[in-house]
């Protein structure tokens, strides 16, 4: 396992700050203030803690995390890191105006890179970290990386074999992928790497089953818009973890690479493991973290802490899976399956939302703030639930709360799990077409149904429901075979047309007619008198819904 470098390796040294970029590329991170004109080399990275001194580090990038681009102490937080010998700042604009933060930049010396609004800050540690590992570090073996840093495991192998790497799990999620200088890129990988999942094609699908199902290395033809690649299946005994993939840019299949990509595989295998457990580990005290949040007040605030949301209030969204569940064990292992997709979706395209889960229901929180939008929000949740839904095979519903300060939750929470019902109910009615984006909705696009499902159900609550007057009827459809109810339903629908009543009944008008002129001797109820008339209609539009 201690492989030699199959390419001379380079002197070490630290990396550039535009060969770092340049590992990036422009759709993650782009350097927009460089008073040093690229040249200065890069030491390392940490995250920025805005309301504390940085600590000296020169030539360090600091990651700025939450920051403030109206803040009045702008050009004194700069300074400071300018004088503790920091390089640049890479920061996140959300659609604000930077123009003072690069004068000031510009006035202290300090580059600037504007990271993308879409990419997590932890994705972005990652792999800036990797980017700036020592040139000359690329030389260590397979061996010599830390347990589950997936990142240093790409370089290490694309070090070693020449060619860019990608390490996806079985769901074509992208893990990790190799960041040194000067790698060959096509379409494919760019649009991977910046969606953390392959683009969805038939041929991408095809590719993944034949790597899967192989026990030996898989030359991967080029498609009109890639390079050729070299891929192994990653493995534990028969169980398949994800895949490992090089770009072979010459499509020279060197035996050699071909032995180092199956020997990275089996490496991959322990690491992929490793990040399993801690993942599980991490999910869990998540998913215990969230929980108070949504279901105790007393304790929301210091939830919302540990979790760390800065916003004061926030919008529950309720998501789950449609259609048959099964056992609970299944229930439940369909339902931490969702949780993953959804947590790893949101880390792409909802970065500041925190996810829990608790009876089978994926709860997603998201904070508001000035610049947060519905449409936004709605249009990432779409995306989301479509993406699981191709994913899982399962139709995947959403409802949206209403937006509630942090020590309110439940509230937001039960509105969400109100609207999913009813979600969950029009899609098992029929009513409700699984691809169609009204798959996400909140209590306003329902509309009156689902407020006079929430009045019926209050009513029922109350003992008012399911009323004499439907009660009656009821009993004396099941016990005549007769069609009273759903004639009555229909008429009340239609305006008290007896002609429309028919034509949706398929009917003769007349057999309309006669029905419903026995209405008031069998039942005691006048259709004639507006009241008796909505009384009835409430009683039993309620037993339908």
């Amino acid at each position: 396992m201690n492989y030699q470098k199959v390419r001379e390796p380079a002197t070490v040294s630290l990396p550039l700050l535009a060969e770092v970029c340049r590992s990036f590329g422009p759709d993650i991170l782009s350097l927009v203030e460089d008073p040093a004109e690229e040249r200065t080399p890069v030491a390392g990275c940490v995250l920025y803690d805005r309301f504390a001194p940085p600590t000296p580090f020169p030539g360090a990038i600091a990651l700025a995390v939450g920051l403030d681009l109206a803040d009045d102490q702008l050009p004194e937080r700069l300074r400071d890191l300018a004088a503790a010998g920091y390089l640049g700042l890479v920061y996140k604009q959300h659609g604000r105006p930077d123009a003072g933060l690069r004068s000031m930049a510009r006035s202290n010396g300090v580059a600037l890179l504007r990271a993308s609004d879409a990419v997590p800050w932890d994705q972005l540690t990652e792999i800036l970290t990797a980017a700036i590992i020592p040139h000359g570090a690329s030389v260590r073996t397979l061996v010599d990386i830390l347990p589950g840093d997936l990142f240093a495991l790409a370089n290490t192998v694309a070090s070693l074999t020449g060619g860019a790497v990608a390490i996806a799990d079985p769901e074509q999620t992208v893990l990790a992928y190799s960041t040194l200088p000067g790698q060959p890129i096509d379409d494919t990988r760019r649009n991977s790497i910046l969606q953390l999942h392959v683009p969805h094609s038939e041929q991408n699908d095809l590719d993944y089953r034949r790597v899967h199902a192989a026990r030996d290395v898989v030359s991967v033809a080029p498609g009109a818009q890639s390079l050729t690649r070299s891929a192994a299946a990653i493995r534990a005994g028969s169980v398949v973890l994800g895949s490992l993939w090089v770009i072979d840019a010459d499509n020279d299949h060197d035996p050699q690479t071909a032995r180092l990509l199956l020997e990275a595989a089996n490496v991959a295998a322990l690491h992929l493991l490793h990040r399993r457990t801690h993942s599980a580990s991490g999910r869990d005290r998540q998913i215990s973290l969230v929980r108070p949040l949504l279901f105790e007040p007393d304790r929301a605030e210091l939830s919302a802490t540990q979790l760390g949301i800065a916003a004061e209030s926030v919008r529950i969204v309720a998501l789950t899976a449609g259609g048959p569940t099964g056992s609970a064990p299944a229930a439940l292992q369909a339902s931490l399956l969702v949780f993953d997709t959804v947590r790893t979706a949101c880390a792409v395209w909802l970065p500041t939302a925190v996810c829990g889960l608790a009876d089978n229901v994926v709860y997603i929180v998201l904070p508001q703030s000035a610049t947060a939008s519905f449409a936004f929000q709605r249009e990432a949740i779409l995306r989301i639930t479509h993406h699981a839904r191709r994913l899982h095979g399962r139709p995947i519903l959403a409802g949206f709360g209403r937006t509630t300060p942090i020590g309110a939750v439940p509230e937001s929470r039960a509105d969400a799990e109100v609207v999913l019902a009813a979600l969950l109910r029009d899609v098992e009615e029929g009513r409700l077409r699984v691809d169609s984006d009204d798959i996400v909705a909140d209590q306003q696009s329902l509309g009156p149904r689902l407020q006079l499902r929430q009045i019926c159900a209050d009513l029922r609550a109350a003992g008012h429901l399911p009323g004499a007057d439907a009660t009656r009827i009821s009993d004396h459809d099941s016990r005549k075979k007769t069609a009273f109810a759903e004639t009555i339903r229909t008429y009340l629908d239609c305006d008290a047309n007896a002609i429309e009543t028919a034509r949706r009944l398929g009917l003769h008008a007349n057999t309309v007619r006669y029905r419903l002129s026995r209405v008031e001797s069998l039942f005691g109820v006048r259709l004639d008198d507006p009241d008796s008339r909505l009384l009835l209609w409430l009683q039993l539009w309620a037993q339908g819904n």
